[in-house]
């Protein structure tokens, strides 16, 4: 086997290898929460129904909701994300106060502000 040969299998294999991991990252991706969802409209509507509060929104419109989540009503149908992360995994002794007027929360140790709080959060 000649050093092209050689170098060519190589690169080949860098190659397979690569797309390997791409194929797994967009595998990665698709199974996170993206905390967003798109809703279908039905033929010839001309509105979009909000699904927190049943409020109904004009094409080309885009709200937010008292759950801080933001729609956009299109002919394509309904996409809302939310945009206030929500808490998962909390340490214990600690709490979490979502301030929905401002979509922000905090996480603290009521007992104790001086104890560190550790937590994940999914969505925004």
């Amino acid at each position: 086997m000649t050093a092209f040969h050689q170098t060519s299998i190589c690169a080949k294999l860098v190659k397979m290898a690569f797309l390997a991991l791409v194929l797994v990252f967009c595998a990665c991706v698709s199974l996170s929460d993206s905390a967003c969802s798109m809703t279908l409209l039905n033929a010839g509507a001309t509105y979009c129904v909000d699904g927190y509060d049943n409020s109904k929104h004009p094409m080309g419109s885009t709200w937010t909701n008292k759950q801080c989540v933001r729609c956009t009503c299109s002919t394509n149908g309904m996409k809302c994300c939310d945009r206030m992360g929500r808490v998962t995994n909390l340490s214990q002794g600690c709490t979490v106060k979502y301030d929905n007027n401002k979509c922000t929360f905090k996480v603290y140790n009521p007992t104790n502000p001086n104890i560190k709080c550790s937590y994940g959060a999914v969505g925004k």
